[in-house]
């Protein structure tokens, strides 16, 4: 009898063991692979929510929309030189150029407040042709036409590449900060730290960051924050 159990004990743990080997976790497995660099190209692009006042006789700045007027409960605009009656909730798109080598596709809703303001409210998207970054100081942003902020801008830039849309370049570590050329000012930064840069990406188009180191290693310097863009015809 005993040897017959022992015979079924060993029958029971030969079928077990494929079971428990498959159930083994592996302890083979891929590393994480490193962030994809940001590419440069001939056009920046910029995207941001969007909010512009609106009362009788003005008009979106870069856009064709015109607010005229309003009429008991419907808001007469001109769209492209044609008549549009809007309620509010509606929306007020639009899509071209807003200066030179700026594409602007405006997507808005009609917003009032509980004291009869009205505002367009939603998303713009902005395409900047051919940038050809300048670095210059921060006072000479313009009081442009066109103005967008709180821009968000993440990147990812490898040793030797460019920050897109600046004139930074990411020279490598020395000893655990990052070393950036391209610029007049102080050239390390650590990890965390705050990094701005103001520049023209165009003779007409200013812009402003304000990024933070969030990786550094040898593969990479990542940046994260804002950028505030203005354009002026």
């Amino acid at each position: 009898m005993r040897k017959i159990l022992r015979q079924l004990s060993l029958l029971i743990g030969l079928l077990a063991a494929p079971t428990l080997a498959c159930a083994v976790p592996s302890f083979n497995t891929a590393p994480t692979p490193p962030p994809q660099p940001t590419p440069e190209g001939d056009t920046l692009f910029f995207s941001a929510s969007y909010n512009a006042p609106l009362e009788p006789g003005t008009t979106i700045a870069g856009t064709r929309i015109a607010y005229v007027q309003t009429v008991s409960d419907l808001h007469e605009f001109s769209i492209d030189g044609l008549q549009a009656y809007r309620q509010v909730g509606d929306s007020l798109t639009w899509r071209g150029l807003v200066a030179p080598g700026v594409f602007g596709d405006y997507r808005l809703r009609l917003r009032g407040d509980f004291l009869g303001r009205l505002q367009a409210e939603g998303q713009v998207e902005l395409a900047v042709f051919n940038p050809a970054p300048v670095e210059i100081p921060p006072t000479q942003t313009p009081a442009a036409a066109i103005y967008v902020e709180g821009i968000p801008a993440s990147y990812y830039v490898p040793q030797g590449a460019r920050i897109p849309g600046t004139t930074l370049i990411f020279e490598g570590m020395r000893t655990d900060v990052a070393e950036l050329s391209g610029t007049a000012g102080y050239p390390f930064f650590a990890p965390e730290d705050s990094l701005l840069w103001s520049g023209k990406l165009r003779d007409n188009v200013y812009i402003r960051y304000n990024l933070r180191v969030s990786t550094l290693n040898e593969s990479g310097l990542g940046l994260t924050g804002t950028a505030e863009l203005w354009a002026t015809r």
